[in-house]
Order: structure tokens, then C-alpha cells, then sequence
């Protein structure tokens, strides 16, 4: 379900990123079930410790939560969901501007954009 880029940042974050994109996409649903830490981590063939850091600080975020005995659930909250969209949008407009303003062009910064979009 997963993938991450050995040479893309740190791999909890890229796991905690790909989830979050998949709620937001609708992939995954609330109260669904996410693979358990172990299974995660033998799919992406990284260290457990990696897969349940990204899973700690998904529920910090309340964008997940534990039952013991039973696994890793995605959250009810929406809100969370759409704050953290929200913040992401406002860190491209921000940066956007910080361009605009050191002169680089908007092709260039669209250019910028859509490499990453096709990146992943």
C-alpha cells in the first residue's frame, strides 16, 4: 500500500505523510484498521521502531488511535484531517510568497511544484 525513498527524509515521516494522504483522499475511512506495526514494517522492509514512530505521532496528532490488543485505527476527527491540509496549503502559499519575492518566476515555482508532484 505504502512506498517511501530511502534518500527522501526521514522514513516515519514519509509514513506518517502517505497515510495522511490516503485519509484525506478517502483511501483509508475512519475507524478502519491500519496493518499492524509489524506487518508495516516487513512491507516497507524498515525497522519497526520507524513504523510506530510514524504511528505515535499520527496519534499525538489525533489522526489515529491504539486499542490495546487490537491495532492502530484511524481516527473518527476529520477536523484533524482538514487542519493538517489546511496548514499545508498555508506552508505552499507561504513559501510561494517568499519566492515571488526573492524573484523567482512563477513558472519556475510551478515548475518546482509539479516536480514533486511527480516525484511521488
Amino acid at each position: 500500500m505504502f512506498t517511501i525513498e530511502r534518500n527522501a527524509g526521514a522514513l516515519y515521516e514519509q509514513i506518517e505523510s502517505a497515510i495522511i494522504k490516503y485519509i484525506v483522499s478517502g483511501v483509508l475511512k475512519s475507524d478502519e484498521q491500519l496493518p499492524s506495526v509489524r506487518n508495516m514494517a516487513k512491507e516497507l522492509n524498515v525497522n519497526p521502531n520507524t513504523v510506530q514512530r510514524a504511528y505515535n505521532e499520527l496519534e499525538s496528532k489525533g489522526i489515529v488511535y491504539t486499542v490495546v490488543g487490537k491495532g492502530v485505527f484511524i481516527s473518527g476527527s476529520s477536523d484533524k484531517i482538514t487542519e493538517i491540509a489546511s496548514m499545508a496549503k498555508l506552508k505552499v502559499k507561504e513559501s510561494a510568497f517568499a519566492a515571488k519575492n526573492a524573484g523567482v518566476s512563477k513558472e519556475e515555482v510551478i515548475l518546482e511544484i509539479e516536480k514533486v508532484y511527480l516525484n511521488r
